[in-house]
């Protein structure tokens, strides 16, 4: 009896209180349900299905702790985005930009693009303290793959309004994630701070991405420590917990860990496999999705909607469980998703926004200027996201920083200009100077000069300004070696002065029995020029220069000694002046679907009259190279292009047009590509190739071609025994972008000799 007046009373005063009290204040009485997320890369995506199973049956989370890639789904859950909102926007991602250290190609400097298209990889170090002679160059190597910049930026841009430094738990939901300190191997959990820096430090896979610095603490992936953090939910206040874990069981089939994604996940399952029985226990409701077929790094836009698909099923597989949750908690008030804070502005990429302020953090002043003219975001204009991170883009597209991070915070617009019609912010972006100097590394293959290695160093290469060294060394059957120095003034452009040497062994083609006669060519040249390397799309350097060029055929010691003074009598110098200019705008170097490319030279030399024989020799020479792409649909793309080069005046031999070849300027500078003849010939002093390349992409990555080619010249050599103007050639290619640069095959034919070659291509060309 006493235990019925009991139950009478209190029922009586739960329903008093609840009548007397407001929605939120039967909330705050019910019991508060907790979210744990798992990490698990692209699989995390299977999180956005159960949430949105969750919204649409109507279950409340008071609290939201996740890991790695569950942080940055809760993250964004905790900061109002609804689950249709997220699905989006993983899935229209470029995970490729975020997943790397690439500048898109569209915002890169000529000489960026250049490096890119050229060297297998490329790592900047530092020289360590030189006043102190601590020259401890391993210390300054990078200690990720990718140093996470893009995803801070992203993350920052996700969280206007709430990515300054605060407590989480004032969040729109209660939020916290978990990283590791691998100073120590404790756990961390992030529940305070700067909300991008958080998530960027859960998802901070060791060796993949750097770690980040937080408070004393070196933090990477909390995988490593707690990949299902049911336990935080615990901590935070839940009653309830729901979790959500997407690691696999340990596969004990070697054949299964063959991939880098299978082996990161079996490393994180191993790193978290003691605890995760344990957090398995303290779900009051556990889903474990079906992601069965991917893997850590699936963000295709098909695979990111097939596993939001699969969670959403697995939720629904769980709809007993959770309707009887909510059935429970429906006893205390009716059950609605409730934010504590209102939920992030989420503003839309074009979406016009007005900067009452640009700080620029990090920088010289005088670097700071340039910066904002090249960049062209300065305070008191209108500006857009867009146009913020095509701006950032461009500034991490000079290579001098290794990561520039911005922040928008939004301002009372009557507190400083009630006559803005557009929401006002302050802008401040941060820059983090890159490691000053740059080795790389390039390698290819051919079935021409065999293999290639190509060695590069930059001394303050990746420097905004000031003095500049390179060094580098192509080694293969054509030996180049090359070294410049340079004073690079943001203001007036660079001021070069460089060496080039060529040593090339040319296998000259003819129509003869012989198939062709070898000549060998050193080549040196000296120059002193003005040029700006800094403009995108737009390159230019003129100046003067000497070339020096001696026949290896008819080269011996008796030749140039005679009476104990030198002679040259082997060799021609030839001083001149230069123009070259460039123009790229191509979205890829070698498998372009649009943009335009030109390049064109000027020249003009004299023959040296005070160091070799006097040949009173003075001519002009012009070239220009031009192609541009055009796709008839997504498969389909037509490359036209046209090459040519007129020399006028009493030229020397070692400046006739040279023609042939797959690759411009491979044996001398003026050599002209033409598709069919592997073998390179001398033309008179005027031609002109006209061709166009019909591309089909059969695969994702390989492609095939289809090459024809013409060619005119005003006189051809006679041992070619062409009896008219016009010469073809053609060529069909299959083709492969893999990432040791492309792989190509050609089959091909010209007129000239009618012979049917072979050329095969592995890698980068340089």
């Amino acid at each position: 009896m006493k235990k019925a007046i009991l139950i009478l009373i209190l029922s009586l005063t739960v329903f008093l209180t609840a009548t007397a009290q407001d929605t939120s204040t039967i909330s705050d009485l019910r019991p508060k349900v907790g979210l744990a997320l798992s990490g698990g890369g692209a699989k995390g995506a299977a999180h956005i299905g159960v949430l949105k199973y969750l919204d649409e049956i109507g279950i409340p989370i008071d609290y939201v702790a996740g890991t790695s890639m569950g942080s940055i789904i809760g993250g964004l859950y905790a900061l109002g985005y609804t689950p249709d909102e997220m699905a989006t926007l993983i899935a229209d991602m470029d995970w490729s930009i975020y997943m790397s250290n690439n500048v898109d190609r569209y915002y890169q400097s000529s000489t960026a693009r250049a490096r890119q298209s050229t060297y297998l990889f490329s790592v900047p170090f530092g020289a360590g303290n030189f006043e102190e002679r601590s020259f401890n160059i391993l210390s300054t190597l990078p200690s990720g793959v990718i140093n996470g910049a893009s995803l801070i930026n992203l993350f920052s841009q996700l969280s206007i309004g709430y990515n300054d430094s605060m407590d989480f738990r004032q969040l729109p939901i209660p939020f916290c994630c978990m990283a590791t300190d691998i100073l120590t191997g404790d756990s961390v959990i992030l529940d305070h701070g700067q909300f991008p820096k958080a998530i960027r430090s859960s998802m901070a896979i060791p060796g993949v991405f750097s770690p980040v610095e937080w408070e004393g603490r070196l933090l990477a992936d909390g995988g490593l420590v707690n990949n299902f953090p049911a336990d935080l939910c615990m901590r935070m206040g839940a009653d309830y917990v729901i979790g959500i874990e997407l690691a696999e069981e340990l596969r004990s089939d070697p054949e299964e860990l063959k991939s880098l994604p299978q082996q990161l996940s079996q490393y994180l399952s191993i790193a978290v496999q003691n605890n995760r029985s344990e957090n398995r226990k303290l779900c009051d409701i556990y889903m474990h999705p079906d992601i069965t077929g991917y893997n850590m790094l699936s963000f295709t836009k098909s695979a990111i909607d097939t596993m939001v698909m699969r969670g959403y099923l697995c939720a629904h597989a769980h709809r007993k469980e959770l309707f009887e949750l909510k059935a429970m908690l429906e006893q205390y008030g009716h059950c609605q998703k409730t934010l504590q804070s209102p939920r992030v502005k989420a503003l839309q990429p074009n979406d016009s926004i007005w900067l009452s302020s640009v700080l620029y953090k990090g920088v010289l002043p005088s670097d700071a200027h340039w910066l904002i003219n090249k960049g062209g975001l300065q305070s008191g204009t209108a500006s857009s996201l867009n146009q913020i991170q095509k701006a950032i883009g461009i500034l991490m597209g000079t290579e001098a920083y290794s990561s520039i991070l911005y922040n928008l915070y939004p301002i009372d617009s009557n507190a400083i200009d009630s006559t803005k019609l557009l929401d006002q912010y302050r802008l401040i972006i941060t820059f983090e100077p890159a490691e000053p100097h740059l080795l790389s590394l390039g390698f290819r293959y051919d079935s021409q000069e065999k293999a290639a290695l190509l060695l590069h160093l930059g001394i303050n290469e990746q420097k905004l300004s000031g003095f500049k060294l390179r060094i580098d060394a192509n080694l293969n059957y054509n030996i180049r070696l090359g070294t410049k120095l340079s004073w690079c003034n943001l203001g007036l452009g660079d001021i070069n002065l460089a060496y080039r040497y060529h040593n090339s062994t040319i296998n000259l083609g003819s129509s003869d029995t012989s198939g062709y006669s070898i000549w060998k060519v050193n080549h040196h040249n000296f120059s002193l020029y003005l040029s700006e390397f800094h403009l995108r799309n737009i390159t230019f350097a003129f100046g003067i220069d000497e070339d020096i060029y001696s026949n290896l055929n008819s080269f011996s010691l008796d030749n140039i000694l005679y009476d104990g003074i030198f002679h040259f009598d082997n060799a021609r110098g030839f001083f001149g002046a230069f123009f070259h200019s460039v123009f790229d705008n191509l979205d890829n170097a070698y498998f372009a679907t649009r943009g335009f490319y030109c390049n064109a030279d000027f020249g003009w030399h004299i023959d040296n009259k005070y160091i070799f024989k006097q040949l009173d020799l003075s001519f002009l020479d012009f070239s220009i190279a031009a192609q541009t792409y055009l796709q008839a649909n997504s498969k389909l793309t037509f490359i036209p292009q046209i090459s040519s080069r007129l020399v006028l005046g009493k030229n020397s031999a070692w400046y006739d047009n040279l023609i042939g070849g797959t690759i411009s300027g491979r044996y001398l500078d003026h050599q002209l590509a033409f598709v069919g003849l592997n073998r390179p010939i001398h033309v008179d002093d005027f031609a002109a190739i006209a061709r166009v390349d019909i591309r089909y992409q059969l695969f994702q990555k390989f492609y095939l071609y289809f090459m024809p080619n013409v060619i005119y010249s005003s006189d051809w050599p006679k041992r070619l025994e062409a009896t008219h103007h016009f010469n073809y050639g053609f060529a069909l290619r299959a083709a492969y972008n893999s990432p040791l640069g492309p792989v190509s095959l050609d089959f091909n034919w010209n007129s000239f000799n009618r012979r049917v070659g072979l050329y095969l291509n592995i890698g980068y060309v340089f």
